[in-house]
């Protein structure tokens, strides 16, 4: 699976109201975590690709990131442009770092 966009991402701590867990896991068959990416109050459906790498609640991490329907949100993101990730609450949050993949 090839990206869309590199991000700057970091999870909240459960204290600060997001996940109790962090995000992947130490086992390589964990290649992606899907979730909502809200940008401009709309939310697109992605797939942060982790390659099993482990997301810890409060560190920032540069990840790539997919759309499943890129199309749709590739036109409203640019480099500096925060977001939000879901997940019934808000759990994290962002921004573009680079656009990889640009639709026609």
């Amino acid at each position: 699976m090839n990206p869309d966009i590199i991000a700057e991402i970091r999870f909240k701590t459960s204290e600060e109201g997001g996940r109790k867990t962090a995000v992947g896991g130490s086992n390589a068959a964990v290649d992606f975590y899907g979730c909502p990416f809200i940008v401009d109050g709309k939310a697109f459906d992605c797939r942060l690709l982790l390659g099993g790498q482990l997301l810890e609640l409060g560190q920032t991490y540069h990840v790539p990131v997919k759309f499943l329907n890129s199309q749709f949100v590739l036109g409203k993101l640019f480099e500096g442009k925060e977001f939000i990730l879901w997940e019934g609450k808000p759990i994290g949050s962002g921004k573009v770092l680079r656009i990889v993949s640009v639709e026609d």
